[in-house]
């Protein structure tokens, strides 16, 4: 019996030992297991999945994945161990799975970044795997010495570099430091000043032109349709669009589609706009405030698009299905096809080893640089932007008292004009700049406002209306003839005239006097055959109303 129970003893103190290991296997497990990813800042719209997609928050560990829609997150605690080979699949959370967010604005300053510290951009992807980033669309900027994913391979970095990896753009380059990457089963290391094409397999020299990275996120930007002609839809789902509407503002992810002969004009913060073409088809990244201008994020996806960049207001990027442009000042037009033409200053390709597209040259649909060769397009465009360029005219007949209100107003072609009559809005008619406004309004002053928007020049004309249409209150109650001279003795008033017109017709003449309250006016008789059973007494105020008072 004693041996039974030694027995049992030893079999119950192994079971507890088992358990005890198991617990401390599963503590280490769980240990393990805790995420190393944590976002360190968060600023303008960024959202990161759990179980399903929320709203970030600084200090939050990533997980699953993290995308931003206008706005940037900086993600720390990046792996510094020595860097692993082979290829990576992408799996249920590839590109096409993860869509764009909108949340709350933060603010993300440049001097935040930390070793091992992987920032995105505006709309941009990225997932957890291995407990690493793994880049899926948009742009990064990676810092330290850290290991991470981009377009299934893995790579690791002493230094900095940038990822691009939205539209046609697929590749790495170095800032700084060096860069190990091993495609194809095939490791080799990148120095600063060098990038790599995911696409062609190729390297190239890199010189950074586009370091949107250094500027410090302040809030989102906007994109703000300023003008249209013909059919313009808009939405973030081409199966509901609607009509857009002039100063619509377009937030991350918006698209925008024209129809057969119309075109929409986009303008931006901080300047510059795009003129999306007819039969065209536009989305919206992101437009970024920063403290070195703003940033603009495009994509075509269709069509046609002619952007006038202003100088020095920021960064500029429209992506097509075939090559990406990034410009900070020019005046360019890209084709979904890949066509790129450049009328002023020069256009960088970063999907082409950032080869460069200078004034008056042009990159064909195959890939090859040539000369600019312009069309029907082009002229139509540069003739667009000349009348946009003009000064705004706006020419209101004066008014200040009338019976009723009609106007011809002439202005530009494509001005919106608006009326506004004692705070209320009317519509106004007409086309190509000449324009009609007819309202039937009670008696009384008013504040009339009539407005000529065009983009970026919109004039206002402000001025007092009166609608009149009672005549003045006028009595004559005598007229006194003293030889060659008679005089005539009465009352007039005017509601809204200070001093009415008395008007005597006598004999073929007409004399006048402005007058207010009681007045005696003496006249000449004039030569025979004046009669005075022929006078007529009248007043007048400033509207044109008048009325004749019945002679003693």
């Amino acid at each position: 019996m004693l041996r039974g129970l030694r027995a049992r003893s030893a079999v119950s103190a192994g079971i507890a030992l088992g358990l005890l290991l198991g617990a401390a296997q599963a503590q280490t497990v769980q240990a393990q297991r805790v995420p190393r990813l944590t976002l360190t800042l968060v600023g303008g719209s960024v959202e990161v999945l759990g179980r399903i997609w929320q709203q970030a928050r600084q200090a939050q560990p990533v997980t699953g994945a993290l995308r931003t829609g206008t706005g940037r997150a900086v993600v720390g605690g990046l792996s510094s161990g020595k860097a692993g080979q082979g290829s990576l699949g992408r799996g249920s959370l590839g590109r096409g799975s993860l869509e764009q967010g909108s949340l709350g604005r933060g603010s993300l300053g440049r001097g935040s970044l930390e070793q091992g510290s992987l920032m995105l951009g505006s709309s941009s992807v990225m997932r957890v795997y291995n407990d690493q980033p793994d880049v899926q669309s948009g742009r990064f900027y990676v810092s330290g010495q850290t290991q991470f994913y981009a377009f299934g391979r893995h790579l690791a970095t002493q230094g900095q570099v940038r990822v691009d990896a939205s539209g046609a753009s697929q590749r790495v380059a170095v800032i700084a430091g060096t860069l190990r990457l091993s495609p194809s089963g095939r490791a080799f290391t990148l120095n600063a000043g060098q990038q790599y094409s995911f696409q062609t397999g190729k390297v190239t020299a890199f010189r950074e032109t586009d370091p949107w990275y250094l500027s410090r996120f302040i809030g989102e930007g906007d994109a703000v349709l300023q003008a249209s002609r013909g059919s313009v839809l808009t939405g973030t789902d081409p199966a509901h669009f609607r009509s857009a509407e002039i100063g619509q503002v377009f937030g991350s992810g918006v698209r925008l589609k024209t129809g057969a002969n119309a075109w929409a004009e986009v303008g931006f913060s901080g300047g510059g706009y795009l003129r999306l073409q007819a039969d065209s088809q536009l989305k919206v990244l992101g437009v970024e405030k920063t403290d070195r201008g703003r940033e603009v994020l495009l994509q075509l996806e269709s069509g046609s698009a002619w952007n006038v960049v202003q100088k020095g207001a920021g960064g500029y990027q429209l992506s097509t299905p075939t090559v990406t442009t990034a410009v900070r000042g020019t005046v360019f037009r890209v084709d979904a096809n890949g066509l790129v033409k450049v009328f002023d200053g020069a256009v960088s390709l970063p999907s082409q080893g950032d080869a460069v597209v200078a004034q008056g040259g042009q990159r064909e649909t195959a890939g090859n640089l040539g000369d600019l060769r312009t069309d029907a397009l082009d002229t139509f465009n540069i003739a667009l932007d000349a009348e946009r360029a003009r000064k705004t005219v706006l020419e209101v007949p004066p008014l200040t008292q009338v019976q009723g209100l009609r106007l011809a107003v002439t202005s530009n072609p494509g001005t919106r004009l608006s009326v506004q009559i004692g705070g209320h809005d009317y519509a106004v008619s007409g086309q190509d700049g000449a324009f009609a406004f007819q309202e039937t309004l009670p008696e009384g002053r008013y504040d009339l406002v009539v407005r000529a928007e065009r983009p970026e020049k919109t004039v206002t004309l402000d001025q007092t209306l009166i609608i009149d249409r009672t005549p003045p209150s006028l009595s004559v109650t005598a007229v006194t003839v003293n030889g060659a001279t008679f005089t005539v003795t009465g009352t007039v008033s005017d509601t809204f005239t200070a001093w009415p017109l008395l008007s005597a017709e006598l004999g073929g003449q007409t004399y006048t006097l402005h007058a207010c309250g009681p007045f005696a006016w003496t006249l000449p008789l004039g030569p025979p055959p004046a009669d005075l059973k022929t006078l007529k007494i009248s007043a007048a105020d400033d509207a044109g109303n008048r009325v004749y008072a019945p002679l003693p």
